[in-house]
């Protein structure tokens, strides 16, 4: 695997492929009927003000929340050298945890439309993947950043 050299564009792929982990899981869940609150839900009531109506809305929704967590993992990888390089994926779990817990309560807070009130079984499938995302997040930086080492 080549390294990359510049800091935010490992942390932006690392960011988008742990994305889509993250997804990964929240569709398996969502498929299986154990909720039917999807991360993308999220972005759609964003974006549109409301849940996704259409096939082209939920397209776009997804993409977006993917390129949400690239973000989120641009600033994770300017983050770790001031948090130091050990314990790098404890570091990375927590990060994205507290992401999600951060936005569960931004939505609270501002009382976004449908995403107030959230089932038992859609907040543990977004803590799992939001754990997932941490975790691939921290673990492909390490893998993909040259100097990481100096972090």
């Amino acid at each position: 695997m080549e390294r990359i050299k510049d800091r935010f564009t490992a942390g932006l792929i690392s960011g988008l492929i742990a994305g889509v982990a993250m997804n990964f899981i929240d569709w398996t869940g969502y498929i299986l009927g154990l909720h039917d609150e999807r991360l993308l839900d999220w972005a759609a009531v964003v974006t549109f003000g409301r849940l996704p109506d259409n096939s082209a809305e939920v397209i776009l929704a997804q993409t977006e929340q993917i390129f949400f967590t690239g973000f989120l993992g641009v600033l994770f990888a300017y983050i770790l050298p001031i948090l130091g390089s050990r314990n790098y994926l404890l570091k990375g779990w927590i990060y994205g945890v507290v992401a999600n817990q951060s936005l569960y309560a931004l939505a609270i807070a501002f009382k976004l439309p449908d995403l107030t009130v959230h089932t038992f079984y859609a907040t543990v499938s977004h803590l799992i993947s939001a754990s997932i995302y941490g975790l691939v997040l921290a673990y492909l930086l390490k893998k993909l950043y040259q100097n990481y080492s100096t972090m």
